[in-house]
């Protein structure tokens, strides 16, 4: 009997092996309904690059097999993965397990459900946690839409008070799952709404292997290091629409305005007239203004605007943002190597840095009231 146990044993053990899984496999399988013989893609970041796979969905089914050594952030879409509009799309987390997906249809992937993945769950769950607040914060932006002038403030500061506990909830949510790799994307999404030690503090509450996960933050953790007040202001860099390059630190000696902005950004544009007020009025003091655009992908609208807005005297250069394609068309990430608002942390437009004489960072300038402030100490 002990050595048929022993036999027995050995036998469970090789198939065992035979079918074990290597460990950093993810294996997502899904159905679908009225898509038979359409192709299926899932785009995800693999080793520093984008990875497209496809398949053809048959008898209702499709899968995908990988490797994901941490959960990783991926889409699967049928049709143009640049049309974002699209109802044939939905994100996962892709983690080393076994996913299914359940919910498609060949028209809308809007009731996707997935599960076996841990990530997607506590996405689920934060979800969940700050939906109701989420409700509210829209409705009040609806009612501003036809707000008159009378109410809108009240309901501008109700909406920023609402803003302000979406963060604090959600700050929560990450300091309360500190080994959640959820938590590193949800802190990277709110890295822009919070002062660097805020974000370090945070940061430095996560676990490591949630840390080593978390690269966009510990780069922007860098960069917000390098352009805290008294900084050397890191050097800005492109061509004017003359095609001329020009830099941001030939304006040594001059206090400059950083504006990054873009044409399409209605509150970016709302803002030129106070900066040009501040432009007339110390420009012969040694004020210039450096505005980078978010329009590589729309250069002639740029130079269009540039003309129409009556800023061909500032220092205009593009953000420097390229977009990859694979050679059939499809979508592959972006090409960051030139990208003039990494070097600032820009999340948001319009942004604004004032830069001192000496090339040295005075600090973000998030409203009117402050930058009003400080063109009073420095030119007063």
């Amino acid at each position: 009997m002990k050595q048929l146990s022993i036999l027995a044993l050995g036998a469970v053990a090789v198939l065992t092996a035979c079918n074990s899984r290597p460990a950093n496999q993810f294996d997502l399988k899904g159905t679908i309904d009225g898509a038979d013989g359409q192709t299926i893609y899932l785009v995800y970041a693999r080793n520093d690059s984008v990875k497209t796979d496809s398949t053809v969905i048959a008898d209702g089914t499709f899968a995908f097999t990988g490797i994901a050594e941490v959960p990783v952030s991926a889409t699967f879409y049928m049709g143009d993965v640049m049309n974002w509009e699209s109802k044939t799309r939905a994100g996962i987390y892709l983690e080393p397990s076994e996913m299914t997906v359940t919910g498609l249809t060949a028209e809308d992937f809007s009731g996707a459900k997935i599960s076996g993945s841990r990530t997607q769950d506590e996405m689920y769950e934060y979800e969940a946690l700050i939906r109701p607040i989420q409700e509210e914060i829209k409705s009040v932006r609806q009612a501003m839409q036809g707000a008159d002038q009378l109410a809108r403030p009240a309901l501008e500061a109700k909406s920023d008070s609402l803003g302000n506990i979406y963060d604090t909830m959600t700050i929560e949510f990450i300091k309360s799952h500190p080994a959640s790799y959820y938590s590193a994307v949800l802190l990277n999404m709110t890295a822009g709404h919070m002062s660097y030690p805020d974000l370090k503090a945070a940061f430095d509450g996560l676990t490591p292997e949630v840390q080593a996960s978390a690269e966009e933050v510990a780069q922007e953790l860098e960069v917000l290091e390098s352009i805290q007040p008294g900084k050397p202001a890191p050097d800005l860099i492109g061509n004017n629409p003359d095609g001329k390059e020009i830099r941001l630190s030939d304006l040594k000696g001059k206090v400059v305005l950083i504006d990054f902005w873009a044409t399409w950004c209605g509150p970016c544009r709302a803002a030129l007239p106070h900066v040009r007020e501040l432009y007339n009025k110390y420009h012969d003091r040694g004020f210039e203004v450096f505005c980078v655009a978010d329009n590589d992908s729309s250069p002639d609208k740029w130079k269009e605007v540039i003309v129409e807005e009556g800023i061909e005297d500032y220092h205009n250069i593009l953000r420097g943002l390229k977009m990859n394609t694979t050679p059939d068309g499809q979508f592959a990430g972006y090409d960051k190597s030139g990208d003039q608002s990494d070097k600032y942390a820009v999340h948001y437009l319009p942004t604004k840095y004032l830069i001192a004489a000496d090339g040295t960072v005075i600090g973000k300038m998030d409203t009117n009231e402050e930058l009003d402030a400080r063109f009073a100490e420095i030119f007063r």
